[in-house]
């Protein structure tokens, strides 16, 4: 196998932090955002990930276009992960205007980030959680959809690099979530990425860069 550039193994390391642990971090903030939001309301349950909690979860939804309910939230990816609570009804908050809105609509949108760019800070002016919540999941979103867009070139400068680790490490914070397998994928070598392995990464941003939730 051909060495590595130090750009090309920041692409695979940084590939690592996004498909292996986002994943993990989304899927334990769910849960905490529904038991602590949605399962006190009469009528509804912690989640078990059972169908009937699912169906509950859908029938807030009303379709879905990337959680499949018949599946268990164990088997979500990181598209369906952001839809599940970025871009949730489940979540709704007061939009300000008599109404309500997803965490996205409320606390992201109005930023109005550029393209291409990401949240300096992701813990909210006022010490609102759900705020907090909000933007962190979105910066996660935004590192994603950051690495699909590098997947022509497979390179990553260090100093991108070293941002978009230390960006994903603050949002981890903020949500609550160790950062300790974040860390250990920083040290990783070339010789921690035999060919299956990096195969097995390349086919999984693949199906990811086709279920980007962009900002509309």
């Amino acid at each position: 196998m051909t060495p590595f550039s130090p750009e090309q193994l920041n692409f695979f390391k940084l590939s690592t932090v996004v498909l292996d642990e986002f994943p993990v971090a989304l899927r334990l903030v769910f849960v905490f955002m529904w038991d602590s939001l949605v399962a006190p309301r009469p009528g509804f349950q912690k989640w078990d990930d059972s169908q009937r909690v699912r169906k509950i979860f859908i029938k807030i939804e009303g379709k879905t276009k990337y959680v499949k309910p018949n599946k268990s939230y164990m088997q979500w990816d990181c598209t369906a992960l952001f839809e599940a609570t970025l871009f949730a009804q489940s979540f709704a908050v007061p939009d300000g205007k008599g109404g309500f809105g997803t965490l996205h609509d409320v606390y992201v949108k109005p930023r109005h980030l550029l393209s291409g760019t990401f949240h300096l800070f992701v813990t909210s002016p006022s010490g609102n959680q759900v705020e907090t919540f909000a933007l962190a999941l979105d910066q996660l979103r935004l590192l994603r959809n950051t690495l699909c867009h590098q997947i022509s070139t497979q390179k990553i400068v260090k100093t991108t690099f070293d941002h978009c680790i230390q960006f994903a490490k603050d949002a981890f914070i903020a949500l609550g979530q160790s950062i300790a397998k974040i860390d250990d994928i920083g040290k990783l070598g070339e010789k921690d990425f035999p060919t299956d392995r990096l195969q097995k990464l390349e086919e999984e941003l693949r199906r990811e860069k086709f279920k980007q939730i962009e900002d509309n």
